[in-house]
């Protein structure tokens, strides 16, 4: 399906919308509704309030009391979207979103969605031999391709020399046991995430959150707000997830939107076993952001399509 979303109108969008909705039972809302700059949220996500959601909890870095984690699925989160001038990606991430297959694997999947989603439509996706399918010589003998990148296929020997695939997935664990602590790593940090796209001729640029939370964050506003704005950029956030109140830790996933009245971006969270996507405040997102994983910081990743694969594929 080619969404052609800066050609979507309206009534296109709303229908997109309400499919996705319908189909994501996974995110319900939540039934509670509490205050956030005096107004009633219905379905906003808290620890104290939401049934739903239970184990949720405020941030210490917000600058109001607490941290509203709102459903992307609520009435107030449908509002966000849908007065938002920012939610061009979304079209496309959400179209190629699947959830990652392992707990360890939220860069693996957050990688796979932004490649698809920037080469399905294009056709520049080479067929996934373990994944196609030969059809017997009765009817035809031919190859039936998958030209999709998946999670199970994309670490390789060119990813390897990135990281190692048994680092990634925490296989390198002597069964006799006696492991040096320090030889454990899995998934991926910023820079890691970065070489793995570029592996793929993607063209990658890397923003550790490393000013402060106020000067920084409106750095963070104004690119975002740029790549939000046209179909050819993704943004990947590499944050503290329990900072703005979800479950997990160090985690990495796709920006959908953002809105500019609540000031809030849409996370299309990738960890759908334990998070539902939510609109998150852009305050708290950075402050979980400006963070560190190891010596270095956490950030964000705006990714297109390379230059090399471009001309390669014309």
């Amino acid at each position: 399906m080619n969404l052609g979303c800066e050609k979507m109108n309206v009534l296109v969008k709303m229908t997109l919308f309400a499919l996705l909705f319908s189909l994501n039972s996974n995110a319900s809302v939540a039934k509670d509704s509490i205050s956030f700059n005096g107004q009633l949220l219905d379905g906003a996500l808290q620890r104290e309030e939401a049934k739903e959601y239970g184990k949720y909890k405020p941030s210490q870095f917000a600058k109001k009391v607490q941290v509203v984690l709102v459903s992307w699925n609520s009435e107030e989160g449908k509002k966000r979207f849908f007065r938002s001038k920012y939610n061009n990606d979304f079209f496309q991430l959400a179209h190629h979103y699947q959830p990652q297959a392992n707990p360890l694997y939220c860069g693996i999947a957050s990688s796979v969605i932004v490649l698809n989603s920037i080469r399905a439509a294009s056709g520049h996706i080479p067929n996934q031999p373990q994944f196609s399918i030969k059809k017997p010589a009765e009817l035809g003998g031919d190859v039936i391709p998958y030209n999709l990148y998946s999670q199970a296929s994309l670490l390789n020997e060119a990813t390897d020399k990135v990281k190692s695939r048994q680092i990634i997935q925490l296989e390198n664990i002597s069964a006799k046991g006696g492991n040096n602590p320090e030889q454990f790593d899995p998934g991926l940090d910023l820079a890691e995430l970065k070489g793995v796209l570029e592996s793929y001729q993607l063209a990658v640029q890397k923003y550790p959150a490393d000013l402060d939370i106020d000067p920084g964050v409106g750095m963070f506003r104004d690119r975002i707000k740029a790549v939000l704005s046209e179909k050819n950029q993704f943004t990947l956030i590499n944050y503290k997830s329990d900072m703005v109140g979800q479950l997990g830790s160090g985690h990495i996933s796709p920006l959908g939107a953002y809105d500019e009245q609540s000031d809030s971006v849409l996370i299309l969270d990738v960890a759908e076993y334990q998070n539902p996507w939510l609109w998150v405040p852009l305050y708290d997102l950075y402050a979980s952001m400006h963070t560190k994983d190891g010596e270095s910081y956490r950030g964000y990743l705006i990714v297109e399509e390379g230059v090399d694969w471009a001309s390669k594929k014309n």
